[in-house]
């Protein structure tokens, strides 16, 4: 079997204070005002030899479509790398800059964000500009609560974290990854830029182990928060504490191996979408212009910005009917084995059933199922998520109207799951047996 190589990246891409910062509510204007750590772009590059795998761990809430595909421009005319090669994920930190383009969750800065796929495909550059020869292995460490249900009250919440530990040929761990599903959001709506609890492992992971760049993957965490959620400072830290402190001891156990076979591509998956009724949207857009023009400066804030939302969700969607295939959304999955096991990307926040449903079906001993990857088209809730009150409604509902899509048609998450299965039970099958 062919010897593996690998390389490591890191770039800082913290924006300046004053930067509008994502999520909360529609145009409440978060300006960001101090900095707590830096934000990086993590790379991961991998290779048999043959060809060469990168993956990319962000600490932003998300990822435009445009900002991907400039990466991908600039990285392949550079490197020579495949955008099918290169995947960008992001950790989903609710303390960062709006880095996608949504309807009033964030204002876009141009400036800034004109400069991440640079600072991507630095990240990129660093890694496989130094590829020397490496190990790989995986595991998993049971991580208890961190994360919490917040659709169903008790309900299920991820209590494991999956692992990759690469090492160089001295058996020295270099480079490691951690999949693991909640919502990075413990510091709630502050104003601090910070990566959360996600990056508070990491800063205390690295600095026990020199030399090691870790990497978070972000799961199936459409349904699941941190424990905590707004507390703050302290908990935010702690939850960094409880992460690192289950993880660094299993990475520290998993055996490596130096031979690797590695295969990987991107393909395009649609799921089905709701069409509304375009008169009766007119309708409800005319009667929201109206009334956000009546309404004046003395006027609630609050209710201000819910009228303008109102309007300008309903004006996008308008748009979308005029598209060519409203009926549907179109995306990319992107996929790498690594001997026996494999990572899942996909754009969206998946509820955690359908992530443990596709794992529990992959004919891989290892399957990571990893969320927030390249562009980001928002949450696949479940059916029922559709009609019952609370956050599962927010999700299936309310959420697609910020993302600028249609909401899917309920069975979308079934769809999307039984691709996903489908697809790995192919790779297996084209996977060169011992």
């Amino acid at each position: 079997m062919p010897q593996l190589h690998f390389g490591t990246g890191r770039t800082v891409i913290t924006p300046p204070t004053g930067v509008e910062l994502c999520g909360y509510g529609p145009y409440i204007e978060r300006r960001s005002t101090a900095v707590h750590q830096d934000l990086h772009s993590t790379a991961l590059a991998l290779s048999d030899g043959d060809g060469i795998f990168v993956w990319v761990s962000n600490d932003l809430v998300w990822t435009d479509r445009a900002l991907v595909d400039e990466t991908h421009r600039i990285v392949r005319g550079r490197y020579g790398l495949e955008p099918a090669r290169v995947v960008i994920t992001n950790t989903h930190t609710h303390s960062g800059p709006a880095s996608m383009k949504t309807v009033a969750w964030g204002k876009w800065d141009e400036e800034y964000t004109a400069g991440l796929p640079e600072r991507f495909a630095d990240a990129i550059g660093q890694a496989v500009s130094k590829l020397e020869p490496g190990r790989v292995g995986f595991g998993k460490t049971s991580v208890p609560d961190l994360s919490v249900n917040r659709v169903d009250e008790g309900g299920e919440a991820d209590v494991e974290a999956l692992l990759m530990r690469v090492d160089d040929s001295r058996g020295r761990m270099r480079a490691a990854a951690m999949n693991f599903s909640a919502h990075p959001v413990t510091l709630g709506a502050d104003t601090v830029i910070c990566g959360d609890y996600p990056a508070d492992a990491i800063g205390k992971m690295e600095g026990k182990r020199e030399d090691l760049r870790m990497l978070f993957l972000q799961g199936s965490c459409g349904d699941l928060n941190c424990r905590g959620f707004g507390e703050g400072m302290d908990m935010m830290q702690a939850n960094g504490s409880l992460l690192a402190d289950h993880v660094l001891p299993a990475l520290d156990s998993i055996e490596t191996t130096a031979d690797v076979e590695l295969d990987g591509d991107t393909y395009e998956v649609a799921l089905p979408t709701e069409v509304p009724d375009r008169s009766e949207l007119e309708a409800e857009l005319a009667e929201y212009r109206d009334r956000l023009k009546a309404s004046n400066a003395d006027a609630d804030p609050g209710e201000n910005r819910k009228l303008r939302f109102e309007v300008d969700w309903r004006t996008q969607r308008l748009e979308l009917l005029d598209g060519p295939h409203p009926q549907r959304l179109e995306f990319s999955v992107s996929w790498m084995r690594i001997n026996d096991s494999v990572l899942l990307a996909h754009p969206l926040e998946l509820f955690l059933t359908y992530g443990k449903q596709i794992q529990s079906a992959s004919p891989f001993p290892n399957t990571m199922v990893i969320g927030y990857a390249n562009e980001t088209v928002g949450y696949l809730a479940r059916p029922q998520d559709f009609e019952q009150e609370g956050f599962g409604w927010y999700a299936a509902v309310f959420a697609p109207r910020i993302c600028r899509h249609l909401p899917f048609e309920p069975e979308a998450g079934g769809v999307f799951r039984d691709h996903l299965i489908a697809m790995l039970h192919r790779i297996s099958q084209n996977t060169p047996t011992a």
